[in-house]
Order: structure tokens, then sequence, then C-alpha cells
């Protein structure tokens, strides 16, 4: 009868620990994530050399991974996510399986314009690939975030923690470290 009383109190203190979310700062990208859920292995930052350019975060919470990219060059005057044809100049150039050329809404991000494309499709497995993709440009830089992973029988509740944690988002100024 001991033993069975300890488990839920244990259970009743660690839970607001279980809760509390992580919050990280990617300075290299201008951007700050402030709900990501605590469990949220730290994000691994690095320059991309190839075209296009710029710079990854790669972060993991089990099967799912959000990958953020802030391309170096700006964006051509008039650039528009919210353009049809701007988009399937993205899709050629970003060979990610999800087509945000004729798929997909507009949507608000960290209080800008994007669009966002949510695609499920069955790979040659039983799994489902599950993707939540979403391109938007803050100060004539396009940012691609693409929330991935795979689920069977269904969604796996990692992917909708990620995907819930892009509403904490916001951008910054860019601040990178000089080389010598």
């Amino acid at each position: 009868m001991h033993r069975a009383a300890v488990v839920p109190l244990i259970a009743l203190l660690c839970w607001p620990l279980l809760g509390q979310a992580s919050e990280f700062d990617l300075p290299e990208l201008g951007v700050r994530l402030t709900n990501l859920p605590s469990a949220v292995a730290k994000p691994q930052v690095s320059e991309v050399a190839e075209h296009p350019g710029g710079y990854d975060a790669v972060m993991r919470l089990g099967t799912a991974e959000l990958n953020i990219h802030r391309e170096e060059a700006p964006v051509p005057a008039g650039s528009d996510v919210a353009e049809p044809s701007y988009r399937a100049q993205l899709d050629r150039r970003y060979h990610g399986g999800v087509e945000s050329k004729t798929l997909g809404a507009p949507t608000s991000i960290g209080g800008h314009s994007a669009w966002t494309v949510v695609d499920a499709h069955s790979g040659s497995s039983e799994l489902t690939h599950y993707t939540c993709l979403t391109y938007v440009i803050v100060d004539q830089h396009l940012y691609r975030l693409a929330v991935t992973a795979d689920g069977s029988p269904g969604r796996p509740p990692e992917f909708d923690a990620l995907v819930k944690a892009l509403s904490g988002i916001t951008f910054e100024p860019v601040q990178r470290t000089t080389r010598s």
C-alpha cells in the first residue's frame, strides 16, 4: 500500500518539470524559439556553403526533426511566398518531395506573412512520412522551416509538438562572430 501511494506522489511532484518549455537562441539565423518541449535536443547550427548558401539549425524530438534554413543571399525585390510562381522556384531549389506551388495556405509566423504546407504520404514501407513546411521572408532573407517525422499507424506526437512550437518563434537581427 505504501508503494502505491509513492508512485502517484512522485508523478505529481515531477509534473511541473515535464511541462516546462525550452528556449533556444540561434543568433546565426536570427531566430529565437521560446516554446519548444523540454526534451528537444540542443540545436546543431551549421553554415551551408552549397547553393543556396546560408545557415541551418536542426533540432530533434524523438522521431521528429525541425530544420530551419536561412538563405544568406537576399531574395530578389518583390519576392512573395504567397506567389505560386515564386513557390515553384522554391520547390525546384529544395527537393523535399512537398509541392508548395499548388498546395498549402497563407499563414503567419513570428509576425510575418508565410506559406505553409502540411503533407502526409506513405512510402514503400508501412510508415507514413509527415511534413510541415513553411516559407517566410524576413528582412529580405528566405527562411525554410521544415518539421518531419515518420509514423505508424498515426502521426507521432513529437511531430505535433514541434509544429506547435513554431508558434513561439521570433525573428531577431542576425549575430555572428567574425572569423580571424
